[in-house]
């Protein structure tokens, strides 16, 4: 039978090596969450750069503008969707409009943490594929603290004849409840026939993402709007993104955009704002 001392003995190394374990699995989750947030913030500052420069390039610019873009940040070129038949158009007028603005092509271009719409749109498998099925299955609670936070930068740019025939752009992100977009689209003709008279409007929409709903709020705009209202449709709260709070709703987002809103009612429609009876979050 092993002596009290061995056992003492025996005993201390058991608490030592405890003690060990313990430290390096701290020092782990610290290493891991430290370098989440500076992964995310890189991933944060490269899409919302992609973002500033895409905004600097008119409509009626040439096709050669976006290529360092495209090589840059990797655009794919993607061919349109036919026309719409005018039959199966409640509205022809608008419908034969929207038709003859089709382009020839797009270049559009994602951002998002760790490729994960990528991972489940294409289906891949390995470390992208088990990321992005934790960031859509598990819990914002679990998730916030360690940044996987689900995001995505979206750009479309439409050529039509090697010219610039407009620019979409957007930022979706999950919010403390549900999915939170803001997005704008600048052209040279608006979008719908019963817009024609109007440089700036806003407008917004119901959005639908993997694991839940949510809101957007959609800009439309002709070179025509003044630089105020451009700055409100493409101004973003980016700690959205890169805080370890959500933001609560649409007001948190784009507060600029809805600053204007509220000040010049006539360029849009009532925009959904649950959960935020306060101001905005910081």
């Amino acid at each position: 039978m092993p002596s009290e001392e061995v056992l003492k003995s025996a005993h201390h190394r058991v608490r030592r090596l405890a003690l060990r374990l313990a430290i390096s699995a701290s020092v782990f989750v610290l290493l891991l969450c430290c370098g989440l947030r500076i992964y995310t913030g890189y991933m944060a500052h490269r899409a919302f750069t992609l973002l500033d420069e895409v905004s600097r390039i008119p409509v009626g610019s040439t096709e050669d503008s976006v290529l360092p873009l495209v090589a840059r940040y990797g655009g794919v070129k993607r061919m349109p969707q036919p026309p719409t038949p005018i039959d199966d158009c409640p509205d022809k007028a608008d419908c034969a409009f929207r038709n003859a603005h089709i382009p020839d092509f797009t270049y559009e271009f994602e951002v998002s943490p760790f490729n994960v719409f990528d991972a489940l749109n294409r289906q891949l498998k390995g470390i992208h594929r088990i990321v992005a099925l934790i960031m859509f299955r598990a819990p914002n609670s679990l998730r916030d603290p360690l940044s996987l936070r689900a995001w995505l930068v979206y750009i479309s740019v439409p050529i039509r004849a090697q010219r610039v025939e407009g620019i979409q752009g957007g930022l979706y992100v999950e919010g403390r409840t549900r999915w939170l977009a803001n997005t704008w689209n600048v052209s040279g003709d608006m979008p719908h026939l019963e817009w024609q008279s109007k440089a700036y409007v806003v407008d917004g929409f119901t959005l639908t993402m993997t694991n839940t709903g949510g809101a957007g709020t959609q800009h439309y705009l002709t070179p025509a709007a003044t630089a105020e209202q451009f700055q409100a449709a493409r101004s973003f709260n980016t700690r959205c993104v890169t805080s370890l709070v959500p933001c609560r709703c649409l007001a948190d987002l784009a507060p600029h955009a809805f600053e204007y809103i509220n000040r010049h009612p006539e360029v849009g429609s009532t925009i959904v704002t649950e959960g935020c009876s306060s101001a905005p979050s910081q």
